[in-house]
């Protein structure tokens, strides 16, 4: 496996193709956009053999791995077994003759952090965060017969769907006026306005800004493909950034009594909203919070652990 930081050419030259022109200032965050057949140098990146070893060789349970249809989620007993291993040990893996009847009946198999057990998606991850300077994260969904998975929902993060087989047909529907809070209660109503009515052939690529409606159905299997999540930047993030350079602030430390003189925490609430309107006001303030971000150190890390044969003797 190549080192993180020699990404192949085609995954940042794909990444770099979907990020150019106008996207960034215009489209990203904002606006759906449809990019035909700008996968296919890289739809061998993850496919059919990839996903059956991974659900041969890993112990995949919910959340990770779900199976869905209608918006309704199959107990994991439909689908999941457990052997007695050796030595008493208990191991749940995926039952294949249940699972493929599952699969034939209609269900969708959504499994999430993708780029954490493929080594392919893992670089391809890293070249959107280099890119987009954002965390960034792989899901992936297959399904075989003209069934959605999900029902129409939206979600509180932005998503690059990359049809890799098969076809997949999407309903974008009305934006979530509430979109960017997170999504701690129930979903609501879908509108009746259709912004587009699409399908994604093997290679096409769809961006989807967060809050849009949709509804994705296979229209002709199996469809594979994979969805990348971009998590937004919020007032919270900028918020929870100045509190931690506050964090040894002489008036942010002050300790609030609560009994004897009322006036004494009502000087240190004096305090603090002081120090953090001075802190707001600050000109520089977003300059060096999205310095701070671009200095994180997105994407995976390597071990670089030492050769077997200059490892110490004890």
């Amino acid at each position: 496996m190549e080192h993180p930081r020699d990404l192949p050419d085609a995954l940042d030259d794909f990444v770099a193709t979907l990020t150019a022109g106008d996207f960034l200032t215009r489209v990203y965050h904002h606006e759906h956009r449809v990019f035909p057949g700008a996968a296919e140098k890289i739809r061998d990146v993850f496919g059919w053999d990839d996903l059956n070893e991974i659900l041969e060789t890993h112990q995949l349970r919910s959340p990770q791995m779900r199976l869905s249809r209608d918006g309704r989620q199959l107990p994991e007993s439909a689908y999941l077994e457990a052997r007695a291993a050796r030595r008493g040990r208990r191991r749940v893996r995926v039952d294949p003759v249940r699972l493929r009847a599952a699969l034939a009946g209609g269900h969708t198999l959504a499994m999430r952090y993708m780029d954490e057990i493929h080594p392919g998606l893992s670089l391809l991850s890293e070249a959107f965060e280099r890119r987009l300077l954002s965390d960034f994260e792989f899901n992936l969904y297959a399904s075989w017969q003209p069934t959605g998975g999900f029902n129409a929902h939206w979600d509180n993060h932005d998503v690059f769907a990359i049809q890799l087989q098969g076809r997949k047909r999407w309903r974008i529907l009305g934006r979530n006026e509430f979109s960017m809070r997170a999504r701690d209660s129930a979903m609501g109503t879908p509108p009746a306005e259709v912004v587009a009515d699409l399908v994604l052939d093997p290679g096409d690529v769809l961006f989807l800004p967060r809050g849009y409606w949709h509804d994705p159905v296979t229209e002709e299997g199996p469809s594979l493909h994979i969805t990348g999540s971009i998590p937004c930047t919020t007032g919270m993030d900028l918020t929870r950034w100045v509190l931690d350079q506050l964090r040894e602030d002489e008036a942010m430390c002050a300790e609030l009594l609560r009994f004897g003189d009322p006036e004494g925490p009502r000087e240190v609430l004096r305090a603090v909203r002081a120090r953090l309107d001075e802190a707001f006001e600050d000109e520089d303030l977003l300059k060096r919070f999205f310095a701070a971000r671009d200095d994180a150190r997105f994407g995976r890390f390597a071990l670089g652990l030492p050769d077997v044969e200059t490892a110490p003797t004890p």
